[in-house]
């Protein structure tokens, strides 16, 4: 099988990977019913205007969600599993706000009779105006090849 995603080794510290998306009213609907969370801090614009927000805002679970997806996709089949992952907010995000989420890598562990390795990397979201919306770390195993070879 052809390999598409990133192997362990192949990366270095300092590569970074990033992704730009619109958050969409589909959105963060479809976040509510996924995540049986419908706080009207999501889901209740009269409410929301009169809250230190101003408007309704996004689920934090979404803005983490699309940044796993980031480098979900660059480790598509040699992700073996995401051993650790965090986040901590610092600005909201806003319905029909442009967030850019980037990873950078920041450490590497080889694991030889893994055939790959621990990755440490760290993120963050920012809006549309550069402003941090949150910050991420994640560390994942990740094989030199891919993970649907025996």
């Amino acid at each position: 099988m052809i390999r598409i995603g990133k192997a362990f080794n192949e990366l270095k510290v300092g590569d970074k990977f990033s992704e730009s998306v619109t958050v969409t009213e589909a959105h963060v609907v479809k976040a509510a019913g996924l995540f049986n969370d419908y706080n009207v801090l999501h889901t209740n614009e009269p409410e929301m205007q009169k809250s230190r927000f101003g408007k309704r805002i996004t689920h934090g679970a979404l803005t983490f969600s699309l940044m796993v997806g980031v480098y979900s996709k660059v480790f598509y089949d040699t992700d073996i599993s995401t051993v650790e992952a965090s986040i901590k907010f610092t600005a909201p995000i806003y319905i029909n706000d442009t967030i850019r989420m980037e990873w950078e890598v920041k450490e590497l562990e080889a694991k030889p009779k893994l055939n790959g390795g621990l990755v440490v990397l760290s993120g963050q979201v920012t809006n549309q105006d550069g402003k941090i919306a949150a910050t991420t770390e994640a560390k994942l195993l990740v094989s030199n090849t891919t993970v649907f070879e025996r």
